[in-house]
Protein backbone atom coordinates (compact mmCIF):
# COMPACT_ATOMS: atom_id res chain seq x y z
CA UNK A 1 0.00 0.00 0.00
CA UNK A 2 2.97 2.15 0.94
CA UNK A 3 5.19 1.67 -2.41
CA UNK A 4 1.43 2.74 -4.45
CA UNK A 5 1.09 5.73 -2.66
CA UNK A 6 4.65 6.82 -3.38
CA UNK A 7 4.06 5.37 -6.89
CA UNK A 8 0.78 7.57 -7.70
CA UNK A 9 2.28 10.84 -5.98
CA UNK A 10 5.89 10.70 -8.14
CA UNK A 11 3.38 10.30 -11.25
CA UNK A 12 1.65 13.43 -10.05
CA UNK A 13 4.08 15.10 -9.27
CA UNK A 14 5.96 14.46 -12.78
CA UNK A 15 2.53 15.19 -14.66
CA UNK A 16 2.44 18.08 -12.61
CA UNK A 17 6.10 19.64 -13.51
CA UNK A 18 5.18 18.51 -17.63
CA UNK A 19 1.60 20.03 -17.47
CA UNK A 20 3.64 23.63 -16.41
CA UNK A 21 6.28 23.32 -18.76
CA UNK A 22 3.66 23.03 -21.38
CA UNK A 23 1.59 25.87 -20.39
CA UNK A 24 4.99 27.95 -20.36
CA UNK A 25 6.49 26.74 -23.11
CA UNK A 26 2.99 28.05 -25.25
CA UNK A 27 1.66 30.32 -23.14
CA UNK A 28 4.82 32.85 -23.36
CA UNK A 29 4.29 32.90 -27.44
CA UNK A 30 0.87 35.23 -25.98
CA UNK A 31 3.39 37.82 -24.13
CA UNK A 32 3.04 40.83 -25.94
CA UNK A 33 6.84 42.83 -27.13
CA UNK A 34 6.84 46.33 -25.87
CA UNK A 35 9.94 46.47 -27.11
CA UNK A 36 10.31 46.23 -31.06
CA UNK A 37 11.97 48.70 -32.76
CA UNK A 38 11.62 49.27 -36.54
CA UNK A 39 15.33 48.67 -38.07
CA UNK A 40 14.32 48.96 -42.13
CA UNK A 41 11.17 48.46 -44.20
CA UNK A 42 10.60 48.32 -47.88
CA UNK A 43 7.11 49.16 -49.68
CA UNK A 44 6.27 46.80 -52.56
CA UNK A 45 5.83 48.47 -56.16
CA UNK A 46 1.85 48.58 -56.06
CA UNK A 47 1.70 50.32 -52.92
CA UNK A 48 -0.54 47.62 -50.97
CA UNK A 49 2.20 46.31 -48.79
CA UNK A 50 5.24 46.83 -46.37
CA UNK A 51 7.78 44.88 -45.16
CA UNK A 52 8.37 45.98 -41.92
CA UNK A 53 12.40 44.55 -40.52
CA UNK A 54 11.79 44.62 -36.87
CA UNK A 55 14.70 44.12 -33.76
CA UNK A 56 14.70 44.42 -30.68
CA UNK A 57 15.67 47.16 -28.27
CA UNK A 58 16.61 44.96 -25.58
CA UNK A 59 18.61 41.51 -25.81
CA UNK A 60 16.05 38.85 -24.97
CA UNK A 61 13.47 38.10 -26.78
CA UNK A 62 12.05 37.80 -30.34
CA UNK A 63 8.70 38.54 -31.77
CA UNK A 64 6.74 36.04 -33.96
CA UNK A 65 4.13 38.12 -35.44
CA UNK A 66 1.66 40.93 -34.84
CA UNK A 67 -1.78 41.98 -34.33
CA UNK A 68 -3.06 44.99 -36.18
CA UNK A 69 -5.71 47.23 -33.83
CA UNK A 70 -6.31 49.87 -36.85
CA UNK A 71 -6.14 49.21 -40.39
CA UNK A 72 -8.14 50.12 -43.33
CA UNK A 73 -8.38 53.15 -43.88
CA UNK A 74 -6.57 55.01 -40.67
CA UNK A 75 -3.70 54.59 -38.45
CA UNK A 76 -2.51 51.28 -38.33
CA UNK A 77 -1.48 50.02 -34.25
CA UNK A 78 0.47 46.68 -33.86
CA UNK A 79 1.42 44.99 -31.29
CA UNK A 80 3.79 42.19 -31.42
CA UNK A 81 3.66 38.91 -30.01
CA UNK A 82 6.95 36.61 -28.33
CA UNK A 83 7.73 33.48 -30.04
CA UNK A 84 6.75 30.23 -28.37
CA UNK A 85 8.99 28.16 -26.15
CA UNK A 86 9.96 31.04 -23.56
CA UNK A 87 12.13 33.61 -22.89
CA UNK A 88 14.85 33.82 -25.66
CA UNK A 89 13.44 31.01 -28.05
CA UNK A 90 13.65 31.48 -31.47
CA UNK A 91 11.44 28.95 -32.33
CA UNK A 92 8.96 30.74 -35.13
CA UNK A 93 10.55 33.71 -34.67
CA UNK A 94 10.60 36.68 -37.56
CA UNK A 95 12.54 40.01 -38.04
CA UNK A 96 10.19 40.74 -41.13
CA UNK A 97 6.72 41.22 -40.81
CA UNK A 98 4.13 41.86 -43.95
CA UNK A 99 1.51 44.13 -43.30
CA UNK A 100 -1.28 44.92 -45.95
CA UNK A 101 -1.54 48.45 -46.73
CA UNK A 102 -4.96 50.68 -48.09
CA UNK A 103 -4.19 53.79 -50.02
CA UNK A 104 -5.65 55.78 -47.58
CA UNK A 105 -3.50 54.59 -44.81
CA UNK A 106 -1.65 57.49 -43.37
CA UNK A 107 0.80 56.30 -39.85
CA UNK A 108 1.83 52.79 -38.55
CA UNK A 109 2.75 53.08 -34.78
CA UNK A 110 4.17 50.16 -32.36
CA UNK A 111 2.73 49.14 -28.76
CA UNK A 112 5.09 50.42 -25.84
CA UNK A 113 5.26 49.21 -22.44
CA UNK A 114 3.20 52.09 -20.99
CA UNK A 115 -0.12 50.96 -22.79
CA UNK A 116 0.39 53.93 -25.63
CA UNK A 117 1.67 53.69 -28.93
CA UNK A 118 4.76 54.94 -30.60
CA UNK A 119 4.37 56.69 -34.30
CA UNK A 120 7.43 54.69 -36.38
CA UNK A 121 6.19 55.43 -39.89
CA UNK A 122 3.93 57.97 -41.42
CA UNK A 123 2.93 58.91 -45.01
CA UNK A 124 3.93 61.87 -46.43
CA UNK A 125 1.13 64.04 -47.51
CA UNK A 126 2.51 65.83 -50.58
CA UNK A 127 5.18 62.85 -52.06
CA UNK A 128 2.88 59.81 -50.62
CA UNK A 129 6.34 58.16 -49.85
CA UNK A 130 6.13 56.40 -46.47
CA UNK A 131 8.41 57.83 -43.97
CA UNK A 132 9.83 58.27 -40.28
CA UNK A 133 8.48 61.08 -38.67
Amino acid sequence: MKKKTIIISMLVAITLLISLAAIYFIGSGFSKMTNVALHDYSVSEDGTEIILNTTIITSIGHTRGFKDNGGGAKPHYLTFYSTFGGINSEWGATREHTLILDKNDSEIYFNRADGGYELVLQKDKETGEWVRP
